[in-house]
């Protein structure tokens, strides 16, 4: 299919295994299986479901494939190389693709991310979050992927966006220039808050208030979510829907992947639907 550079395609929370655990008898450590409680632990199961959402994605003719985080169980090396093999092997171009960690991918180890970006996902790392405030331009979208994972144990799944990265995406969207630009913030966790003031502070993202604002603010900026493992759509204050999330790549059905689609219309991003199969 002819690739449509201003089509979005949206997958998340991957999931990855090491498709070779621990050398001993245990196999998966405790936290591992803490994790997965309620999916098996099936290394090459997770990948299949990662091998069909992207060729999915890349039947769909998507100028843009944006992972939103989660990408692997725990944050091993072993998982985020199995990641970036079965990215490599879907022979969707690396300046495609936009990559955000997730609470997951931080619970072996805060410099976990970087190690990959320096590592196995070297090739994906131009359009990856790093630094706060970073801009990835690809053709009519402008992206702002971010990194909003916190140290803590495994029994909590927040996340947390700090004063001086919400202080270095302001500045930088501040810029005149944006004004005119569809401009699509990419973060794991949704940037709405939970009910429950005890859910927030376990499972949500501190800080995102700040988000919230800056989305009322300026009325071509988008956010893009994973974390909650289902379909969101959710308007910003009066307006239109600009905060979408995607269902979770782990849990799709072993034989149809669900991939979020985008489609940029008149500088505003229209939702156009999942594709699987």
């Amino acid at each position: 299919m002819q690739t449509t550079a201003s089509r979005i395609a949206h997958l998340s929370d991957v999931h990855m295994l090491d498709p070779r655990p621990s050398r001993s008898r245990a196999g998966f450590s405790m936290r591992v299986r803490f994790l997965s409680l309620g999916r098996p632990l099936d290394a090459q199961n997770r990948k299949r479901k990662l091998e069909r959402a992207l060729a999915a994605a890349r039947r769909s003719g998507a100028g843009h494939v944006v992972i939103s985080g989660d990408l692997t169980e725990i944050g091993e090396r072993e998982e985020f190389e199995a990641f970036a093999e079965t990215l490599h092997e879907s022979k969707i171009d690396p300046d495609s693709v936009v990559l955000v960690p997730g609470n997951h991918d931080a619970y072996t180890s805060m410099g976990a991310w970087k190690a990959a970006l320096e590592g196995p996902l070297a090739a994906f790392a131009r359009g990856a979050a790093d630094e706060p405030g970073k801009v990835v331009e690809r053709g009519d979208v402008c992206f702002v992927p971010m990194d909003v994972t916190r140290a803590q144990p495994v029994t909590r799944s927040a996340g947390e966006l700090t004063t001086t990265a919400a202080e270095a995406v302001e500045r930088r969207l501040a810029d005149p220039y944006f004004a005119k630009r569809t401009v699509c913030l990419v973060q794991h966790h949704p940037p709405f808050s939970h009910q429950s003031g005890a859910w927030q502070w376990i499972d949500g993202l501190a800080g995102g208030a700040r988000l919230m604002a800056l989305l009322a603010r300026l009325p071509n900026l988008h956010a893009l979510h994973g974390h909650l493992h289902y379909v969101v759509d959710k308007i910003v204050e009066l307006g239109r829907t600009r905060i979408f999330g995607a269902p979770a790549i782990v849990d799709d059905d072993d034989a149809m992947p669900r991939v979020r689609l985008y489609d940029v219309i008149a500088g505003r991003l229209e939702a156009a639907g999942l594709v699987g199969g």
